[in-house]
Formats: structure tokens, C-alpha cells, sequence
């Protein structure tokens, strides 16, 4: 098929970092590099940001610390578990600056929170720290020449413009800007997640007696709710990433929500509110030059900051930089779930909010240097970038 494009293309404002995917990756990246002084341009595809974290609905923010009372997790990431608490709901545990007002499930660092609040204080967040944010725009492709990336092709109600940028981050959740740069990548497995948030009559009475918000903001998940024990046999997983499928994922997750639903008396219930991305956690990942296994205790040369695991207790694992670049191309970085992580351990620590955040950092703090410097990334000092106490 021949695909001819005779539009022009808007040459806009050239930055030292441009940061694709406004999730809570991309603002963490955002905000570190232009904490270090780097002009920044944050591109998100929708009108808030957070992605999976707020308009993907998964609003509950993983462990910072081990499990034994130790917090593991530092940085923008211990920033980010109080902002999206600030102006909403929290059940973080008192020891860890919670305000006691709804119910525990247990004592470690972590808390269930308001998507909505969680994601325009977001934007208070990325403005105040001088990023530039541009919404309902897509990054389409990468301008590529001899593994550099000169800038940013993106698609908008202005039309087809081009950004130049010294150094750019992926942090898109699908690796599609280092996948178009042609950066090795692999694809991962999901399972059919729908998840939204609703109430009943029963609950909204309970709420009325006990206050407990985030008991009341309640996840319905067919792929679990419906079948009892985790995934449906029906459901196939996801291992195909393009329109076609996502669009068929998509359809297929409202419609068994709608089947849900149907079965209860509409009088006693409602949807607070509906995912408006897909809730895929594991798409694409880059082949970096080291990969991030999550083994215990492991170290490595260029780590950038220590992470635990939300589903097991007393672990904590390194993450290195390297895991954050391909040594082929110069100026791009990842961030957040597309990092090199393999399936397994590692990609199901790589994903959550608060790695996603460390890398974020380490990522937005590398980049800047790199852009200041007019360095490659792989020549960044570590030293200069670690997240972490």
C-alpha cells in the first residue's frame, strides 16, 4: 500500500529533552530533567495526565517500602505517593504520614487514592517545575538519522509539526517511539482487563456510617469479579499489539462490563467512571544494554536506586541504568514499564508506580545531563543520577 503525506510539516520551538507519555513515568521524567535545568516539553496523547495511574483507573499506589518497615523507595516517587493523596482520599498507614480515616488492608507505604485529583494535581506538579506540557497530541515518529534521534514528528489540531530535542524519553507504556527508532524491542502477554469504578446503594449507606472513601470507590474487574479466580478461559491474551486488537480488547472489555451490570437492578448502582486507555500493563519493552531481572539483593555497577516488589515481602532488587538505553542510539532514553525488563519478575516490578517513578527520574536526570553536555547517554556519570538514600 502506498501511503503519500503532502502535508506540510510545522517546524516548532527546539528543547533539550522532550519526554513522550504524560503517565506517572513521563512526569517523573519531566520534572527530574527540568529540575537540572533542562528546557523540557512533556507530549501526552490525552487531557490528563497519569495514564494507567489515573485515566487507566488502576488508582492504587504499590508499596515504597519492603514489607518489614523499611522504606526502600525515595525521590520523586515518595512525591508523587503524597500528591496523589493531597487533595483527596488516602488509607496510607499513619507511621507513613496518612490521616486514619479510612481502612488499612496493611501497614505498608502504600495507598489507594482519587484518580481524578490524583491526576490534575498532577499538572500543578509538572507546571510548577517549569516542563511545558502539550496535550492531545501524538507523537507519531521519531526523526531518525544514523541511530539519532533529531526530534519528534507529532500530530495535532495545528497539524503535522516536527520538535527538535537533543535528547528524547520514551515513557509511552508501549515503547513506540524506541520501537519506530528501530531500537530492538519484544512484546509481552496480557490478559482481558476491564476495570471500572462503581458503587451501590449498600455501599454509598455503608460510606455514610463509616467515611471509608476508599472502600466506597470500588474496583469492578471482569477479569475477575465476574469469574471468581482470576482470568476468564474464554479471553485469549493479548500478544498482538496493533489497532486491530487493541480495538477488539477494548470492545470485548465493555462489553462483558455492560453483561455485568445488566444482571443487577439498575436503581441500586452506578459507574463512577470508565477506563479511557487500555488497561494493558505489559505491551512492549525495549532490549537495553543490561536487562532488569528483579533478583533479590542482586547489585549492579551503574544501579540507580533500590525497588521492592508490592507482591512480596523483604525483597528489594537494583535497577540498572543500563537497563534504561540501547548502546546503538546516542539520545534515547526509556522509562516506566518499557524498560528492559524480560517477562517474568522483572517486568512485574518494572510496571508499577512507583518504579515507574525512579526510572522516570533517573531517565529525566540523565537526559538533561546528556542535552547540557552534549554527551551520549550511555556516558552519563551514574553517580550524578541515583534516586535513592
Amino acid at each position: 500500500m502506498d501511503i503519500i503525506d503532502s502535508r506540510v510539516t510545522i517546524l516548532q520551538d527546539s528543547y533539550d529533552v522532550i519526554v513522550v507519555g504524560g503517565g506517572i513515568a513521563g512526569v517523573s521524567a519531566a520534572v527530574s530533567a527540568a529540575r537540572f535545568g533542562a528546557k523540557t516539553l512533556l507530549i501526552e496523547k490525552q487531557a490528563n495526565l497519569g495514564g494507567l495511574a489515573t485515566t487507566g483507573l488502576i488508582s492504587y499506589y504499590e508499596p515504597l517500602c519492603d514489607g518489614n518497615g523499611e522504606q526502600v523507595i525515595f525521590g520523586i516517587a515518595e512525591e508523587l505517593i503524597h500528591l496523589a493523596t493531597k487533595y483527596g482520599f488516602d488509607n496510607l498507614p499513619q507511621k507513613w504520614g496518612g490521616s486514619g480515616k479510612s481502612k488499612r488492608y496493611n501497614d505498608r507505604y502504600s495507598t489507594n487514592y482519587s484518580p481524578c485529583l490524583f491526576s490534575i494535581a498532577l499538572d500543578e506538579f509538572v507546571i510548577q517545575n517549569q516542563v511545558k506540557i502539550l496535550f492531545d497530541s501524538y507523537a507519531t515518529y521519531p526523526v531518525m538519522e544514523n541511530n539519532h534521534c533529531k526530534g519528534i514528528v507529532v500530530e495535532n489540531i495545528d497539524g503535522k509539526n516536527f520538535f527538535p530535542a537533543k535528547v528524547i524519553i520514551d515513557a509511552t507504556g508501549d515503547a513506540t517511539i524506541m520501537h519506530r527508532a528501530g531500537v530492538p524491542t519484544e512484546l509481552g502477554e496480557n490478559f482481558m482487563t476491564y476495570i471500572v469504578h462503581g458503587f451501590t446503594y449498600s455501599q454509598a449507606q455503608q460510606y455514610v456510617n463509616d467515611g471509608d472513601l476508599a472502600k466506597f470507590r470500588n474496583w469492578i474487574n471482569i477479569g475477575s469479579d465476574l469469574n471468581g479466580n482470576g482470568h476468564p478461559k474464554d479471553l485469549e491474551k493479548f500478544t498482538q499489539y496493533n489497532a486491530e486488537n487493541v480495538n477488539k480488547y477494548i470492545i470485548y472489555g465493555k462489553r462483558m462490563m455492560l453483561e455485568y451490570y445488566k444482571k443487577s437492578n439498575r436503581d441500586t448502582r452506578d459507574i463512577m467512571m470508565l477506563p479511557t486507555m487500555p488497561q494493558l500493563r505489559t505491551i512492549r519493552r525495549i532490549k537495553g544494554k543490561n536487562d532488569f531481572t528483579a533478583i533479590d539483593r542482586k547489585e549492579y555497577p551503574d544501579a540507580i536506586g533500590w525497588v521492592c516488589d508490592f507482591r512480596k515481602i523483604g525483597k528489594r532488587y537494583q535497577i540498572p541504568y543500563s537497563a534504561l538505553y540501547n548502546e546503538q542510539f546516542d539520545n534515547l532514553l526509556a522509562a516506566g514499564r518499557i524498560i528492559s525488563a524480560p517477562q517474568g519478575d522483572g517486568w512485574e516490578v518494572a510496571r508499577v508506580i512507583p518504579c515507574c517513578a525512579l526510572t522516570g527520574q533517573a531517565a529525566g536526570a540523565a537526559a538533561a545531563i546528556a542535552a547540557l553536555e552534549d554527551i551520549s547517554v550511555n556516558k552519563v556519570n551514574v553517580d550524578r543520577i541515583k534516586v535513592n538514600k
